[in-house]
């Protein structure tokens, strides 16, 4: 009989209906990561994964008696074992519950999923999904399996998160406003800090004809807000509850705010799911290259960015892509380095037809925009560079870098400060004392990420350095940079401008690090680059 793995919550192996008792943590944890990651993994691999601080050999020793006992508990056929490799035999394995899950998920965005099929398929996913990933289950002494374990849970409670809003949407487009309304509350359940989610609800609750409970949902909201962040509901929040109260109608479906020019599409970049937006018009096509967060939607959210983004789809036909972890894209349980960005930048133009494409890399979207740059010359039309770098850390020959102890701490402190305006004031100050945009920044992180992928961000961040490919650069480059800024200071971008060859070095006024900040004179530049290139 095929065995049941059940991964959602403390991991279950069953048989015919009956559990198997498998005492040894390190054998469940291992047959959790076989059951998730699927193929075959290297003994060394997995020692060193499970057994980190064993001396050498003894780790493949360990894993060699836990996978004899965890064969005696299973049976002949469930592990394939060869002398060097560790997998599970596809036709022993009658179902692992996440990856169910995954496949129910991926199923509903293919475009023949619509109507009943796509809210069967996200019911279903809803009901294996009992609770958070391996919850109460830890390896408490083994940092590489905690990190893999938190990311992956990580991943597949945003995407929950993703699921219950879509869901909800379409019981309520359906008339099924008590479906809805359960899917609102489950999606409130899982961050009650998360805004869109009470805006939803709010909403369902109206076109219920439930004005009191739309009332109360609000006040929910308040009081999580000031009593975990000492802050304000967003503009949204408020101007929906105005509505209400003004007795006009709002749809109880639809954010408010700004609206995207176009939907959120998705391709597959290897195995993971990366959501980008197409819209505007113009000669070329300009790839606005993610920061350290990013989220489709809350582009849209904040009526100063939404300007710069509108405005960008009157110079040029626009792609913005959230990078893998981040926003709408799939979460992974790794550090997202510049080579998966490009990886994914490769993938969204490849499924638009885009041959040739200018990267506007802004802050830590600049490294990736380099590489590509100088990986894919033929693909890059030119490249728009604003307030990034080469490399983030303090070398002899790159002073300004940040010394690794003033890294890390920074870096701890804004995990520490996540889910409220965190560094608003290095980002922003122009914006720091104004209440309603730094709640929108708070909201804007806690959509955008969870704080262990943030981490993940920075890990990578922490490694990267290409000024060795600044010489390769061989398309036309603007360096933009303001003098006063603090988040990233100017000689990082006097650096990128003294390497790249031709480089234009462009130094504006102020100190703020966001781009759409009084981003008047960064458009006209912008504009007159873009005008300054080869017909295409």
């Amino acid at each position: 009989m095929p065995i049941e793995i059940s991964l959602f919550g403390y991991p279950r192996v069953v048989r015919a209906g009956r559990a198997l008792d498998i005492g040894l943590r390190k054998a469940l944890a291992l047959l959790a990561y076989l059951g998730v990651t699927g193929g075959f993994h290297s003994r060394d691999m997995l020692a060193e994964l499970l057994w980190p601080d064993s001396p050498e050999g003894e780790g493949r020793a360990r894993l060699r008696r836990t996978l004899y006992r965890l064969q005696k508990l299973l049976g002949d056929g469930v592990l394939l074992v060869t002398p060097d490799t560790v997998g599970l035999h596809g036709d022993a394995i009658g179902s692992v519950d996440v990856m169910r899950y995954r496949q129910c998920v991926e199923r509903s965005r293919e475009p023949t999923a619509e109507g009943d099929e796509e809210r069967n398929l996200l019911v279903r996913a809803c009901g294996l999904y009992t609770d958070d990933f391996l919850a109460g289950f830890a390896l408490a002494d083994n940092e590489a399996f905690e990190e893999w374990r938190f990311f992956l849970a990580e991943d597949l409670r945003q995407s929950l998160g993703h699921v219950l809003e879509r869901l909800a949407r379409l019981h309520a487009t359906g008339g099924d406003h008590a479906s809805a309304i359960s899917c609102a509350r489950r999606w409130v359940g899982l961050d009650r800090l998360h805004e869109p989610a009470h805006r939803l609800l709010i909403g369902l609750h109206l076109a219920a004809g439930e004005l009191a409970a739309a009332r109360q949902q609000f006040e929910r909201c308040r009081s999580y807000l000031q009593s975990e962040l000492d802050a304000a509901p967003q503009a949204d929040t408020v101007r929906l509850m105005e509505t209400i109260e003004r007795g006009e109608p709002a749809a109880p479906h639809e954010e408010a705010g700004q609206v995207p020019p176009s939907p959120v599409a998705y391709v597959r970049s290897g195995d993971i799911s990366i959501a980008y937006r197409v819209y505007g018009s113009g000669p070329v096509t300009l790839v606005a290259m993610p920061g350290f967060v990013s989220h489709l939607d809350v582009y849209w959210s904040q009526p100063e960015l939404a300007g710069f983004m509108r405005a960008l789809g009157n110079l040029a036909r626009v792609i913005c892509f959230d990078k893998r972890g981040m926003g709408l894209s799939d979460r992974v349980a790794y550090a997202p380095t510049i080579e998966y960005t490009v990886a994914d930048l490769m993938a969204v133009l490849d499924a638009e037809g885009v041959d040739r494409a200018v990267l506007f890399g802004v802050s830590e979207g600049g490294p990736a925009a380099v590489a590509c740059a100088a990986w894919y010359p033929e693909r890059v039309s030119g490249l728009i560079l604003y307030g990034t770098l080469a490399r983030a850390m303090y070398a002899d020959d790159y002073p300004w870098g940040f010394a690794a102890d003033d890294f890390d701490t920074r870096v701890d402190r804004l995990i520490r400060d996540w889910g409220g305006p965190a560094f608003i004031e290095l980002f922003a100050p122009s914006w720091a004392n104004d209440p309603s945009r730094s709640a929108w920044w708070a909201s804007s992180l806690r959509l955008a990420a969870s704080p262990g992928a943030v981490r993940g961000v920075f890990q990578a961040l922490k490694k990267m350095d290409v000024r060795g490919l600044l010489p390769q650069i061989a398309c036309p480059t603007v360096v933009l940079h303001r003098s006063g800024e603090q988040a990233v200071v100017v000689e990082h971008g006097r650096y990128l401008a003294a390497r790249i060859p031709d480089a234009q070095l462009i130094e504006l006024c102020g100190q703020d690090h966001w781009w759409w900040i009084d981003g008047g004179a960064l458009l006209q530049h912008m504009a007159a680059f873009l005008r300054s290139l080869p017909e295409p």
